[in-house]
């Protein structure tokens, strides 16, 4: 498995730098994303559709963007064709998605934030989960990378959730027959839940003790189905055993705007409760229960979002390319225009 400072020493030598061994692991720190309120985009909004990195990046750029989070879909590959711009200060990494970059021997559509689980109770693939987490944070430090966005895994169970997408095209969420159905399955996943809470700590101690070493925030992200770990109880019980650490909250706008529309979650409680630990947000549309649009395109609350942001809240917009050139820049200036950014 290369490591983030061996290929960073191959691209530094392949640009015809001098003092290589010196100098390679030094020059990427010092793109560190320092404006602060400044947008990021995803690399998500191309890299479902182009394995050239430079093609990914140099869209970004177009936007009239700097700032970027690099995501799980980036291969190897791709990571030497963008290190050189790192070098050059064109670019500036403002977070990573775990896992990053793709994992050897895996086939770029099976590129995931869950490809392993961190609660998983298989220990073998916990034990992978934790192996590539420690190789993202290795590149988030190569980077000077604030924040790795991290997936925990999810309770193994029935996925119910074209039912409830069924129940609210009928619009009949908060009628008996959805609530029963959101009850149900609730029942069904607290009986799974415990046993993955207790493999998510375990995973969790031995990525904080590193994470702190490295000076990195480990942001776990709320999710999107009702069998993603973890919900908003889990949170809690997560963010108090690591109090004062570096395990951190990272609030996707899209997900918590589907959990609201399908009756799983409130928004505002999540930002109330989890505000102190908010290390970054992802923006992106939400219309129903689809998301990934550009930003300002759907019906996520922004008057909401903007009571709890940071002047060092990292703000990374994540469509994908269903969102347009146009859209995106529309997307962002509407951001700007409400004081995001």
């Amino acid at each position: 498995m290369a490591r983030a400072s061996d290929l960073a020493r191959w691209v530094f030598v392949e640009a015809g730098g001098m003092n290589a061994d010196r100098e390679a692991a030094g020059w990427i720190s010092r793109t560190v994303f320092e404006r602060r309120k400044m947008l990021a985009v995803s690399t998500s909004w191309r890299s479902e559709i182009s394995d050239d990195g430079l093609e990914i990046i140099q869209a970004i750029l177009d936007l009239g963007v700097e700032g970027v989070e690099l995501e799980y879909r980036v291969t190897p590959s791709m990571v030497k064709e963008i290190l050189p711009l790192l070098r050059k200060g064109r670019i500036s990494v403002a977070s990573l998605h775990n896992f990053f970059p793709l994992p050897e021997g895996l086939p770029k559509e099976k590129a995931s934030g869950d490809v392993f689980s961190l609660s998983a109770l298989d220990d073998e693939e916990r034990a992978l989960a934790v192996k590539y987490t420690l190789r993202t944070m290795e590149w988030a430090e190569e980077f000077g990378t604030r924040a790795v966005v991290l997936h925990l895994g999810k309770i193994p169970m029935d996925d119910r959730m074209e039912d409830l997408k069924k129940l609210y095209d009928q619009k009949k969420i908060q009628t008996d027959e959805g609530k029963s159905l959101i009850e149900a399955l609730r029942k069904v996943r607290a009986r799974k839940s415990l046993k993955h809470l207790d493999a998510a700590l375990r995973s969790l101690e031995k990525l904080a003790s590193e994470a702190d070493r490295r000076r990195i925030s480990l942001g776990l992200e709320n999710r999107l189905n009702i069998q993603d770990f973890p919900d908003f109880d889990e949170f809690k019980i997560l963010f108090r055993e690591f109090s004062g650490g570096p395990v951190r909250y990272w609030h996707d706008l899209g997900h918590v705007t589907v959990q609201q529309n399908l009756g799983l979650a409130d928004p505002k409680e999540f930002l109330e409760n989890f505000f102190e630990v908010l290390v970054g947000v992802h923006l992106h549309g939400c219309r129903g229960y689809d998301d990934h649009f550009a930003p300002g395109s759907g019906g996520e609350d922004y008057s909401l979002l903007q009571n709890f942001l940071r002047l060092d809240t990292l703000l990374v917009v994540e469509a994908h390319h269903r969102a347009s050139r146009e859209e995106m820049l529309q997307g962002l200036e509407f951001l700007r225009s409400r004081g995001i950014s």
